[in-house]
């Protein structure tokens, strides 16, 4: 008996058309790939008034959606990746007027122009 993903959601208690489990069949095909080093098998099923062609599983197979359900970060959220912090713009300002004021002096808007010759830039 094949068993597609649908099918071992319901299973765990999540609804068939549960919104992210096109993603999660995505990562089990992935998984299964990985694994066996060939496209997981298929199965046609009813699916909004069409037949469908959809990923299937053998019995023997399960621990791959099983993998899936602890990698997929939805079903398990200590696989979930922290995303990264990024400074807060309050401090990124605080920073660049830092080091800007280390190269620029105070009376940059008071320059007044002199009789001198301009300096030379390399």
């Amino acid at each position: 008996m094949k068993l597609t993903v649908a099918e071992y959601l319901s299973r765990r208690g999540l609804p068939a058309d549960w919104r992210y489990a096109s993603p999660f069949g995505r990562l089990a095909a992935e998984t299964y790939r990985a694994r066996y080093h060939r496209e997981p098998r298929h199965a046609f099923r009813l699916i909004n008034g069409r037949f469908r062609r959809v990923m299937a599983y053998r019995a023997s197979e399960v621990h791959v959606l099983a993998t899936a359900w602890d990698r997929y970060p939805r079903t398990n959220p200590a696989a979930a990746v922290p995303a990264p912090r990024r400074p807060s713009p309050h401090r990124t300002l605080a920073r660049i007027d830092r080091e800007l004021s280390a190269y620029v002096s105070g009376d940059a808007m008071r320059w007044q122009p002199t009789s001198e010759l301009p300096a030379r830039h390399p």
